[in-house]
């Protein structure tokens, strides 16, 4: 089980402008803007203009790298909070690779599922299958061969995903490999939140953000996201950042502060989304699948009892 930010904040585009021209500059040529010479109105007119037209492209410019690089995704509403027994283990290595395939409503040739399943070696004990068949199209030079391999892999996505069809309910449970505690008790919110990037809503840094190392060091966290099984499938959560539990009483603060980083947390929720991410317009390796929590769960490791609740 793997807990990492993705290489590049999801969604987010790195771009330089070097936006050229002369505007303004009423120094150019012919002795214009000499001493005790004024530019013409009409030229000053013209620069404005100049620039306004400018501004506008620099702007369609950068509207236009944000679309092509918005991810691909599908948004799904929902269900309400169902049976707890029926909710999926969201740590499961096959759960982010098999939701991903049953709820994207765009294709996706079978060289592409099979290049992101690579060797599939996380999901060599839940699905032995496909990690033999990933493992043996990566070692074949033969492109007939990696051809009918690439045909059984999607044949097996697709299988796997079936069984998702009309599900959506999951369930995620902290432990020791993924430890969330609860933060430091607010005083001004009276309450505490959760202390991990899992629940961050946060998924790019701001330019001022990135250009002032103190400004960026006191910025809330990226979102980070499991990675169970194939790499480029993550699952995560979204709104996250809305969970907290406020307590005005002070007995019962003092009690939770004196516990919160031995607790261990459930959260059920439901997939709200799927991505594909997209760089210059076409699609990248990188896949999300995107949780919605509904109910919230703070339990006391060592007695095992519901400290808090909430339900979203």
């Amino acid at each position: 089980m793997k807990l990492r930010s993705t290489c590049a904040p999801r969604g987010s585009v790195v771009a330089t402008a070097i936006l050229l021209g002369c505007v303004g500059l009423s120094a150019c040529g012919d002795g214009a803007g000499e001493k005790g010479t004024k530019p013409s109105t009409a030229n000053h007119e013209s620069e404005i203009k100049t620039g306004d037209a400018q501004k506008v492209e620099n702007e369609a410019v950068l509207k236009q790298i944000e679309d092509e690089n918005k991810p691909q995704s599908v948004m799904f509403a929902n269900p309400g909070i169902g049976d707890f027994r029926e909710y999926l283990d969201m740590r499961n290595p096959m759960i982010a690779f098999n939701f991903y395939n049953a709820k994207r409503d765009w294709e996706e040739g079978a060289d592409d599922i099979s290049d992101s399943v690579g060797d599939a070696f996380n999901a060599r004990k839940t699905n032995p299958e496909l990690a033999r068949l990933g493992s043996e199209r990566l070692s074949s030079s033969d492109n007939f061969k990696k051809k009918d391999l690439a045909d059984k892999i999607n044949a097996i996505a697709i299988s796997e995903a079936s069984k998702l069809k009309g599900k959506s309910l999951v369930k995620f449970t902290s432990d020791e490999w993924v430890p969330v505690s609860l933060s430091g008790y607010d005083f001004e919110r009276k309450g505490f939140a959760l202390d991990n990037c899992l629940f961050s809503d946060k998924v790019s840094y701001t330019d001022e953000e990135s250009r002032n190392a103190t400004t960026l060091a006191q910025a809330p966290k990226l979102r980070c996201y499991l990675n169970p099984g194939p790499v480029p499938y993550y699952i995560g959560f979204s709104g996250g950042s809305k969970i907290f539990f406020e307590i005005k009483d002070d007995a019962k603060a003092r009690q939770i502060e004196s516990v919160r980083q031995n607790v261990k947390i459930e959260v059920y929720g439901y997939v709200q989304s799927v991505e594909r991410e997209r760089l210059g317009g076409n699609l990248g390796p990188q896949r999300w699948v995107l949780i919605a929590p509904q109910r919230i769960d703070v339990i006391d490791i060592t007695s095992g009892s519901v400290l808090l609740t909430k339900t979203i």
